[in-house]
């Protein structure tokens, strides 16, 4: 398997954090975590995923619009695959689509149903490029045709909040509301908007990514200190860092899991615009 991050164009950094090359040249089947929103492009090969119990086949030519999800997901990839793939922030879910991120939070639909006419097209050539360089253009002309400066944007509260998740410190929900002078319900309205789900879900899953990511990075072969730090007792954590991960910490350590153990290691590889797409 080979997996590969490309920085965007230095405009878009702030909208698609990173993009992404995976290539598979003999059949896998994995789990995948949670993850934030992204756009997924097949290039060669054949895809079936199961999300929230609904089978999905991708063949190439298809490009996905994938909403962040809050759980983890069983995925097969043929023999031969390549995938191309864009890591959206929450800025960028609201100035490229105009739908809300809960609305498509834990599913995901073709990505041509959300962009303009006009950036059809656009969508066909990256399907035609030779090689990455050439798909990474393309992509960058494709998310630019269709930013919009005119949906309103609570700019402020997208920056807090992404600071509240992605800070690996365990951080309550209390924290948030000493930085933003919102109410509790504007503050769930908001977050499902940008985020795809209310505070407590999205902290929750953040939480379990972390200690996910330290595992990964850290190279830990002991979860209890993790535990300790966040969590009100090691069930608790067990039971979560499964519900978003896919494995218990124990099986995450000792178990293969390819994609996930490469996607992390390779994404500490390039600059991200926004570190949600760096974490999640």
């Amino acid at each position: 398997m080979e997996f590969s991050y490309y920085e965007p164009a230095p405009a878009l950094r702030e909208l698609v954090s990173s993009y992404y090359f995976v290539s598979l040249p003999f059949e896998v089947s994995d789990i995948m975590r949670a993850e934030i929103a992204n756009v997924r492009f097949i290039l060669q090969g054949h895809v079936a995923s199961n999300l929230s119990g609904e089978d999905a086949d991708f063949q190439p030519g298809d490009a996905a619009l994938c909403g962040p999800t809050y759980g983890w997901s069983r995925i097969k990839f043929a023999a031969g695959t390549r995938i191309f793939g864009a890591a959206i922030t929450p800025l960028g879910w609201r100035r490229l689509f105009s739908v809300s991120a809960e609305k498509l939070a834990d599913d995901h639909a073709p990505l041509q149903e959300y962009v303009p006419s006009a950036a059809k097209p656009l969508i066909a050539e990256i399907f035609g490029q030779k090689d990455n360089d050439a798909v990474v253009r393309a992509a960058d002309a494709l998310f630019s045709s269709f930013v919009s400066e005119k949906r309103l944007v609570h700019d402020d509260f997208i920056e807090q909040a992404t600071h509240w998740i992605v800070d690996p410190e365990p951080n309550e929900i209390e924290h948030l509301l000493d930085h933003v002078d919102l109410s509790h319900r504007q503050i769930e309205r908001l977050c499902k908007a940008y985020f795809g789900a209310g505070p407590k879900r999205l902290h929750r899953k953040f939480r379990a990514l972390h200690a996910a990511n330290r595992l990964t990075w850290m190279n830990l072969s002991d979860w209890r200190d993790i535990a300790r730090a966040a969590y009100y007792d090691q069930a608790h954590f067990i039971r979560e860092f499964k519900q978003f991960n896919g494995r218990t910490p124990q099986e995450f350590i000792n178990g293969p899991h390819i994609l996930v153990r490469m996607t992390l290691e390779e994404r500490l590889k390039i600059n991200h615009g926004s570190p949600f797409s760096l974490v999640g």
